[in-house]
Formats: C-alpha cells, sequence, structure tokens
C-alpha cells in the first residue's frame, strides 16, 4: 500500500517535484497546471492531491527539498567563524542558485521571511559572537543585524536570478562580502 512517508510515496512525491522543477525551466509560473505536471511525472490528479493541497504548497515543499539540498553542499564546509562571511562560504550557496534559478525566480518574488531558515543557528551563533565583540549587548540590537544581512543576501541574490545569473557566482559572492556591515567583518567595530 502506497501510504504517507513510504518509500514508493516519498518516490512518487520527488518524481513530481523533479517534474516541476523541469517544467518551471521552459514555462512561466502562471500557465503551470497541475494537469501538466501530473503528465510530466506520469501520475494522476488524485495522486498530486494526495501529496499537495495545490501548487503553492507544492511550491513549499520544494523549497524545503531545495533546502535539504543546499545543506548537503555545506556538509563537508567548515562554518566556523572565519569561513561564515568569506567569498568562499558564499559559493555552494550561489552555484545552487544558478542551478535552480527557474525555481528561485518564482520563490524570490514575494519572499516574506528569512530565507535561511534551516541552518539559521550556526550564522546566528557567529552573527552574535560578532556582535558581542563588537559592544553590543543587547539580543534585539543584534537581531537588527541580523535582519540586515538576511535581507541584504535575499534583495543581491533576487537581483541576480532577475538578470539572469549573468554575472559570475565568484564576482556576485564578492560584492556579498563588500556588503556585509563592519560590525560582522573581521574584528568589525560598534557602528553606532
Amino acid at each position: 500500500m502506497n501510504t504517507k512517508n513510504n518509500q514508493r510515496f516519498q518516490e512518487t512525491e520527488v518524481r513530481m517535484e523533479v517534474a516541476m522543477l523541469d517544467i518551471m525551466k521552459h514555462m512561466d509560473f502562471e500557465r503551470i497546471t497541475v494537469k501538466r505536471i501530473c503528465e510530466k511525472a506520469e501520475v494522476n490528479r488524485s495522486t498530486f492531491y494526495a501529496h499537495f493541497v495545490d501548487i503553492y504548497d507544492m511550491l513549499d515543499k520544494m523549497k524545503d527539498y531545495l533546502g535539504r539540498e543546499l545543506l548537503k553542499n555545506y556538509a563537508s564546509v567548515p562554518m566556523d567563524e572565519k569561513y561564515m562571511f568569506s567569498e568562499q562560504s558564499f559559493l555552494p550557496f550561489l552555484r545552487h542558485i544558478r542551478k535552480h534559478s527557474y525555481f528561485y525566480r518564482i520563490n524570490l518574488q514575494n519572499r516574506k521571511a528569512y530565507p535561511i531558515k534551516q541552518g539559521y543557528e550556526p550564522l546566528w551563533r557567529i552573527i552574535r559572537q560578532r556582535c558581542e565583540r563588537a559592544g553590543i549587548g543587547s539580543e534585539e540590537d543584534m537581531m537588527y543585524y541580523f535582519i540586515s544581512f538576511q535581507a541584504g543576501f535575499t534583495m543581491i541574490l533576487k537581483h541576480w536570478v532577475d538578470t539572469g545569473c549573468k554575472k559570475a557566482e565568484t564576482d556576485v559572492a564578492a560584492i556579498i562580502e563588500n556588503c556585509i556591515p563592519a560590525v560582522l567583518g573581521e574584528g568589525g567595530k560598534h557602528a553606532y
């Protein structure tokens, strides 16, 4: 029996997500239908609705799926303070975004939450350490730096994806590194 969370159920869901990603490469999101996804994945509509409420629910689940893929890219990368805000730390992320730019173009259009939910704790820990070193003791103030980094990072990614990822990953990584507030940079100083 194909029940939720068994291997066959999960494989079917992945097959539909892969079909959606492939369709997104060639078709505007607004034109994608459940019927088209089902045809591409070779499943029926009832199977689609057993997995997803609608296409937007599918997008949310795909975001989680791609987030797990992204974290695998960082599995062998040191998540230490010296590496975290370096140009090199952004390259796996940018390569992932370029690979799935058709998905992220849609996903970044109406961003209302932090782009990095998974992996939040190591990033928060490093931002907190750097803020403390700069003499910022209030967690509320630290959160402003965290939000500033996340928002700036998100808008850079959005612009890069919206312009077809024409700029090289290394160039975008350098831009991101140069946009990091001084307080978060190596040996940052209290900025206010």
